[in-house]
């Protein structure tokens, strides 16, 4: 018993330092304008004081450190993200020409999708500007610029589940500081899956990495979202590839949430109801699926994305966009804009590593029922990933280097 005590006493003195060991890091990293910058912007995703579509409270940080960095980029970029960028530019102008030629044909100038198609590049090209922000931001900062991304994720997370306490209600659903329950497990799915990437590369600590997936969890759980249910799953199950110690510790603690705090069981009574008492249309109409087999004359370039009053009274969704990433991205600009977007997917999970790769694969799932390729922090976590084959690809380089060393100084000895 004394000798555990010991062992129990030394982990709680490592655990400490640590801690401050990590503050003391992110306080000298935050000195830098452009990663306090950058970490405000991840603090302030989820704080929405408009409607959706609208510009938010993080995109006015993010513009101003975005012409920050611009100005002051020398031009250079790794292979990895040069390749990235030149496939997502492809999609882009794309998606550009297909709505812009719409617009054109119905004469339709709107600054909203169901009478127009102009906000939709728009809202592509803020998102393409983020994910060549972080590629930028990785370029400069190094592993640096990932470190402090997956801490400032954490935090993030640990704050909208403290708000969600302070605005319980009635409702089934929470959205916390969201205009929708959707968007809080979209949230949750993505912050699960970056914390998860960080955890694979040794940036948070097992403690770190349990707080941080039952946090996530709980977000999920009380946005009541049947995919981001399913899906905070899926990354959890992704997760067990890296560290099984971590995902027993998480299922403990989790586990004793659940038997001790009476909010966590409240919330799970809520979503399991939710589930059980669903009573809408199948799936492939709800989602707008069968907007797809009635119009095959856009199968090929595309049908634009937005209009959407065109197809009232034709599918169950009526005159609403369709619910899914892939089904927009299909009807809305054919075979050949998903033929680009699945390029740039490419260039982003090639070479990253199998597990690395795998934590996309819970938001491609979630695109499935509903649309998500506007969701800014999805385009952070493809950066991310890119970033890190640049960080693999230099670690191999500064291996191959010390190695052709070591060789001339044997061969000169």
């Amino acid at each position: 018993m004394a000798s555990l005590r010991k062992v129990g006493r030394a982990r709680g003195r490592r655990a400490i330092n640590e801690l401050a060991d990590g503050a003391s890091e992110l306080r000298s990293a935050l000195a830098d304008p452009s990663l306090l910058l950058w970490s405000l912007y991840i603090l302030l995703f989820p704080v929405y004081v408009g409607p959706s579509g609208l510009p938010q409270p993080g995109e006015a940080v993010a513009i101003f450190l975005t012409v920050s960095v611009y100005r002051r980029w020398n031009g250079k970029l790794g292979p990895h993200s040069l390749r990235a960028l030149r496939n997502v530019g492809a999609f882009l102008l794309y998606a550009t020409l297909v709505n812009v030629v719409w617009t054109a044909v119905t004469g339709s100038i709107a600054l909203n999708l169901k009478d127009g198609f102009l906000l939709s590049p728009v809202f592509y090209a803020y998102n393409v500007v983020i994910f060549a922000l972080g590629l930028l931001m990785y370029q400069r900062y190094g592993e640096r610029f990932l470190w402090v991304t997956v801490k400032m994720v954490l935090l993030a997370v640990l704050i909208q589940v403290a708000i969600s306490f302070l605005m319980r209600g009635g409702a089934t659903r929470s959205k916390v500081l969201f205009n929708n329950p959707n968007q809080l497990g979209y949230y949750a799915i993505l912050s699960a899956s970056l914390l998860f990437l960080g955890q694979v590369r040794g940036w948070l600590s097992t403690m770190q990495a349990v707080v941080g997936t039952v946090a996530c969890t709980y977000l999920a759980l009380i946005s009541a979202s049947k995919a981001a249910l399913v899906c905070i799953v899926l990354v959890i199950v992704i997760g067990m590839l890296s560290r099984i110690r971590t995902i027993i510790v998480t299922a403990l603690v989790f586990s004793a949430f659940v038997l001790v705090v009476e909010p966590y069981t409240h919330v799970i009574e809520r979503a399991t109801n939710r589930v059980q008492n669903d009573e809408t249309a199948g799936f492939f109409e709800e989602r707008g699926y069968d907007r797809i087999t009635q119009h095959p004359e856009y199968w090929l370039l595309g049908s634009g994305e937005g209009g959407y009053r065109r197809y009232a009274g034709l599918s169950v969704i009526g005159s609403h966009e369709l619910h899914s990433s892939a089904g927009t991205l299909f009807f809305c600009y054919g075979i050949v804009g998903t033929l680009l977007f699945l390029a740039f997917l490419g260039r982003v999970v090639v070479g990253a590593g199998l597990q690395t790769a795998l934590l996309l694969a819970p938001a491609a799932a979630y695109g499935l029922s509903h649309q998500g390729l506007r969701f800014t922090l999805l385009w952070v976590l493809m950066a991310c990933v890119v970033a890190i084959k640049e960080a693999r690809r230099q670690t191999r380089i500064d291996a191959l280097a010390l190695h052709q060393a070591a060789l001339v100084a044997a061969a000169a000895n």
